[in-house]
C-alpha cells in the first residue's frame, strides 16, 4: 500500500523512451539528408570531371596530332623545297613567307585554330596567321623554353573567364577558353628526337563552344544527382515519419493496454474483496431496512413524529448503502449482456416515465425527439440501467430548473442517443477523468456513476462520449450498433421489452459524475 508507485509507459521513462524515439528518427532524417547530398555531390563531381577529362583530352590529342600534320607538311611541302630552290629558309622574304602560309591555312582551312605562330631561338616570332606580328619578340610564353630542347609539352587550357562567371556572362564570347600547344619543328618529320629543332610551333585553338558543353554536361549530371538526392530524401522522410506516426500510435496503443490492463487488475483485486464482504454486509442490511421498515408501520399509528424520521432515515441510508454495495458489485463483476432485440425508444420512454415525476419537481422540461424504432441486441436491463443514470445525472447536474433534450437516431448504422441538459457543462480540465473510477466531484458520490454506464455500453460494442455543445450545457452521446435485422413491431410492441416496473431510482442505479456542479 506505501511501497514506491510502478512506472507504467508514458509516464517516468516510458515517456523518456518514446521521447527519444521520435527524436532519433527526426535526427535520422537530417543526417540521411546530409550524407545523400554529400554523396551526390562527391559522385556528380567526380563523374562531371571524368567527362571534362575526358574531352579535354580527346581535343589535347586533336590539337597534338594538328600540330605534328603541320610540322609534317611543312617540312614537306614548304622546308624541303625553299632549300632545294633559295638553299636556306628566310621568311623575311615575301615568295617564301607567302608559301608557308599557303601551306598551313591549307591544313588549317575549317578547323577552330584562333592563331598559329612559329618562333625561332630568339623568340622572336617568325611566322603567324597574323602578318602584323612577324619579328615581334615578347610574345612567346614563359614555358616555351624546354620546346627549344624537344621537349614535347602537355597542352594547356588558357581561361578567361573563370567557371563561377559563367552564368554571369552567358552567352560566352568566343575566344573565351582557348587550348594551347607549343610543339617543336624538327628538320626531319619522321624522326622522333634526334633530327634537331628548327624552331617552336605555337597552335591556339578556340574551345569555346566545347568547352560550355562540358560545363553544361557537368552542371546536368550535379543538377540530375542533387535532384535524385532531394526525391530519394523526401522519400525516405515519408517513410520516417510514417513510421514515427506508426511508432507513436503503438506507444499511445501500449499505454493504452497498460492502463486497461492496471484496471483489469484493480477490478480483479476488487471484485476478490467486494465479493467476500457483500455477503456479509446485504445480511445486516437486509435485517436493518426489514426492521427499520416494520418499526416505521408501528410508529405510524403514534404521534412521536420524532421517532417517525429517525426510522425514516434509517431506512434511507439502508437502501443507499445496499445500492453502494450493488455499484461496487457492477464495476467489479460485470455480468455479461444477453443478445435479445432491444427497442431503445421503448426503453427510453419507460425510463421517463418512472422519473417524469422527480423531473417535474424540479422544474425540468423533457424533451423529446425520435426519429423511429431503433433496434439493438443486448440486454434491455442493462441498457436501461445505463440510460437511466445518464437521464438522472443530467437532472442532477441542473439542480432546479433546466431542459433536458434526448435525441435517438441513427448515424453511420449506429444507434445515436444523445442526451443534452442545459447546466454549467462539464469542467474541460477533468472531462478526461470522469470515466476514471472512484473518481467524482459529488459529496456523496462513490465514482462510478460514468465507468458502470461505460462498462455497460462498451459490453455491447458501443461507445460513450462526453462533450460541451456549443449552445451551452454537458452532452452525452451513448453509441450502439443497429441489429443487423431489425424486427417487425406489431400493435406498438416490441420483441426485447424488459420488465419496466416501479423500481426504486437506487435500485436502478448510482446516480454519479456529471458535471463540476
Amino acid at each position: 500500500m506505501f511501497g514506491r508507485k510502478k512506472e507504467t509507459p508514458g509516464q517516468g521513462n516510458g515517456s523518456d523512451e518514446h521521447g527519444l524515439s521520435l527524436s532519433y528518427a527526426r535526427t535520422l532524417s537530417w543526417l540521411s539528408l546530409l550524407v545523400v547530398l554529400l554523396t551526390s555531390l562527391g559522385l556528380s563531381f567526380f563523374i562531371s570531371n571524368q567527362a571534362r577529362q575526358t574531352l579535354m583530352e580527346r581535343q589535347e590529342g586533336f590539337a597534338l596530332l594538328l600540330a605534328q600534320n603541320l610540322n609534317n607538311q611543312i617540312f614537306q611541302r614548304f622546308a624541303v623545297p625553299t632549300i632545294l630552290t633559295y638553299g636556306h629558309i628566310a621568311l623575311r622574304q615575301e615568295q617564301q613567307y607567302e608559301r608557308l602560309d599557303s601551306v598551313v591555312r591549307s591544313v588549317i582551312e575549317g578547323l577552330p585554330v584562333a592563331r598559329l605562330r612559329v618562333y625561332d631561338f630568339s623568340r622572336v616570332v617568325a611566322y603567324s596567321t597574323d602578318a602584323k606580328e612577324i619579328g615581334r619578340k615578347g610574345l612567346a610564353p614563359l614555358n616555351i623554353g624546354p620546346a627549344f630542347q624537344g621537349e614535347l609539352l602537355k597542352p594547356e587550357i588558357i581561361a578567361r573567364v573563370k567557371v563561377w562567371q559563367v552564368p554571369l556572362l552567358w552567352p560566352l564570347e568566343p575566344g573565351s577558353y582557348r587550348l594551347r600547344v607549343l610543339y617543336p619543328l624538327r628538320g626531319d618529320a619522321y624522326s622522333t628526337g634526334s633530327s634537331p629543332v628548327l624552331g617552336v610551333l605555337e597552335l591556339t585553338q578556340d574551345i569555346t563552344a566545347d568547352y560550355v558543353q562540358v560545363l553544361i554536361f557537368q552542371a546536368a549530371i550535379v543538377v540530375m544527382c542533387l535532384l535524385s538526392s532531394v526525391i530519394m530524401f523526401t522519400l525516405l522522410l515519408i517513410i520516417i515519419h510514417r513510421a514515427e506516426r506508426v511508432l507513436k500510435w503503438r506507444m499511445q496503443k501500449n499505454i493504452q493496454l497498460e492502463k486497461e490492463l492496471q484496471s483489469t487488475e484493480r477490478l480483479v483485486s476488487m471484485g476478490r474483496v467486494v465479493a467476500s464482504i457483500a455477503h456479509e454486509i446485504r445480511n445486516p442490511l437486509g435485517i436493518i431496512r426489514s426492521t427499520a421498515e416494520l418499526l416505521q408501520r408501528r410508529a405510524a399509528s403514534s404521534s412521536d413524529k420524532g421517532t417517525t424520521r429517525l426510522l425514516q432515515a434509517i431506512y434511507d441510508e439502508s437502501l443507499r448503502l445496499s445500492q453502494t454495495v450493488n455499484d461496487f458489485l457492477d464495476y467489479a463483476r460485470p455480468r455479461q449482456p444477453r443478445q435479445d432485440p432491444v427497442d431503445l425508444e421503448l426503453v427510453i420512454n419507460q425510463i421517463l416515465a418512472f422519473v417524469e415525476g422527480d423531473f417535474a419537481r424540479d422544474h425540468i422540461v423533457i424533451e423529446k425527439h425520435f426519429q423511429g424504432p431503433l433496434w439493438v441486441l443486448g440486454d434491455k436491463d442493462l441498457l436501461y440501467r445505463a440510460l437511466y443514470n445518464v437521464f438522472v445525472n443530467g437532472r442532477q447536474a441542473m439542480k432546479n430548473e433546466g431542459t433536458l433534450d434526448i435525441r435517438a437516431s441513427v448515424r453511420e448504422e449506429k444507434a445515436v442517443i444523445a442526451v443534452t441538459d442545459s447546466g454549467p457543462g462539464f469542467d474541460p480540465d477533468i472531462i478526461d477523468k470522469l470515466f476514471e473510477p472512484f473518481f467524482t466531484t459529488k459529496e456523496a458520490g462513490t465514482g462510478l456513476g460514468l465507468p458502470i454506464v461505460r462498462s455497460i455500453i462498451e459490453s455491447h460494442g458501443g461507445s460513450v462520449r462526453l462533450m460541451n455543445p456549443e449552445s451551452g450545457g454537458a452532452r452525452v452521446e451513448v453509441i450502439l450498433p443497429l441489429a443487423p435485422q431489425q424486427p417487425i413491431v406489431e400493435n406498438g410492441s416490441g420483441t426485447g421489452a424488459g420488465n419496466a416496473d416501479a423500481e426504486s431510482p437506487a435500485a436502478q442505479g448510482g446516480r454519479d459524475e456529471h458535471s463540476a456542479a
